[in-house]
């Protein structure tokens, strides 16, 4: 990789966090420190967390560049509302909508590189939803991809 990985998953992080972090964005907690749900106050959440998955690695051919498909999963949980009528997947509908924006470039067309570090890094794969994790708060799982050459 021509750039270290820390420095890319840093990239990642700090477009998120820029983004998504209150009081410009909808989250009060952006973490790399994954968090059991349980152990979240209501005044942390909403919150995500970015959380290294799998890299794979390999080249086409002799000689060339090393290729890196890196993924990370985004976790997302919403505040949750005690109301007895409210619809969990409204709040976090909103907060996925905010996560694909931050990681969407700002140029329609041209692919997020996250300063110029990689190839692309999109949404990529099937987004795991669950409803009501414990009590009225719902979780989202937003898997990443992260192409980069060496």
């Amino acid at each position: 990789m021509i750039f270290p990985r820390e420095q890319i998953y840093s990239a990642l992080f700090a477009t998120l966090q820029s983004a998504l972090l209150a009081p410009a964005g909808p989250f009060k907690t952006v973490s790399r420190r994954w968090q059991d749900p349980s152990q979240l106050s209501p005044a942390d959440r909403p919150s995500l967390y970015q959380v290294q998955k799998d890299e794979l690695t390999g080249a086409s051919l002799n000689g060339l560049p090393l290729r890196a498909k890196m993924t990370v999963d985004l976790v997302l949980y919403t505040a949750g509302d005690s109301e007895p009528n409210s619809v969990p997947s409204t709040e976090l509908n909103a907060l996925l909508d905010a996560v694909e924006a931050a990681i969407r470039n700002v140029t329609p067309g041209i692919a997020q590189s996250l300063g110029g570090k990689v190839s692309h890094c999109r949404i990529e794969g099937k987004i795991e939803i669950v409803e009501n994790v414990v009590g009225s708060m719902a979780l989202a799982v937003v898997p990443i991809e992260i192409l980069t050459t060496a």
